[in-house]
């Protein structure tokens, strides 16, 4: 599988085929789609917007190979092979994703263990993260913490929502306005609301404990990189759900 990094980006297409050509217990055959023309794996750009589609596309991937009645896929990059394995388990694609430095060590002797148990160990976390950063995700994440999102409104706003969510159809009257306040507001609310952001993220996605450690340092870049694309999408889906909290409504969910 020619990655895009690999291939299209460093023009590394010979290489690879060299070695694998080179290894007599190898029986190297092109896919259709190969060199310049092979496709996305559907990796981590394409999960962050719309994970079916991403896997789908290593479904139509991995179905090139079945075509051709290969029983391997060699793969270079991490990325890749990540996702392809996982397509391969989630689309019942009955072709091995293997890593192309551990195949040609394993063809010299070499005794390597399985990766697939820790990697689909470690796709659950990349999985549930990913699905954080959605703007579903996101907005399901907002809704365990209103009480810390209103207080961390700069101006005083937060107070004055709450008074106004006493008063019938007042928030309502203001919705029309949400849409221009939250990519004003939030970004200067996130440090404020950053500890139980990382809180709430902890309950929800499983991790090792080196990843939390580097969470604190790690999840306000994230927000930073996103929030400026996502925040549109995001308001829709809390603006309602905000209202029914102030007005009592709907009970702040923290699970």
């Amino acid at each position: 599988h020619d990655s895009c990094h690999m291939g299209r980006v460093s023009g590394l297409y010979d290489p690879p085929r060299d070695l694998i050509r080179a290894n007599p217990h190898a029986e190297f055959v092109e896919m259709a789609s190969n060199r310049a023309d092979s496709p996305c794996c559907g990796s981590v750009l394409t999960l962050i917007k719309d994970p079916p589609v991403a896997a789908e596309l290593g479904r139509h991937r991995l179905q090139e190979a079945v075509d051709i009645e290969a029983e391997k896929v060699l793969a270079l990059c991490p990325c890749c092979e990540f996702q392809l394995r996982v397509a391969a388990d989630k689309k019942s694609v009955p072709v091995e994703v293997v890593d192309l430095a551990r195949f040609t060590a394993e063809s010299l002797g070499f005794v390597l263990p399985d990766p697939n148990p820790e990697v689909k160990r470690q796709w659950a976390t990349f999985e549930a993260m990913i699905g954080l950063m959605t703007p579903r995700g996101f907005a399901d994440l907002m809704g365990t913490m209103w009480k810390e999102l209103i207080d961390a409104m700069p101006f005083g706003m937060g107070g004055m929502m709450r008074l106004m969510g006493k008063i019938p159809f007042a928030l309502n009257m203001m919705k029309p306005l949400f849409p221009f306040l939250f990519p004003k507001l939030l970004p200067g609310m996130m440090p404020k609301l950053m500890p139980v952001m990382l809180e709430r993220v902890a309950d929800r996605v499983p991790m090792p404990d080196y990843m939390k450690e580097q969470m604190p340092d790690l999840m306000p870049k994230v927000m930073d990189t996103l929030m400026p694309h996502m925040i549109r999408d995001v308001v829709p889906l809390v603006t309602q759900p905000m209202i029914d909290y102030l007005t009592g409504k709907r009970a702040e969910t923290v699970n």
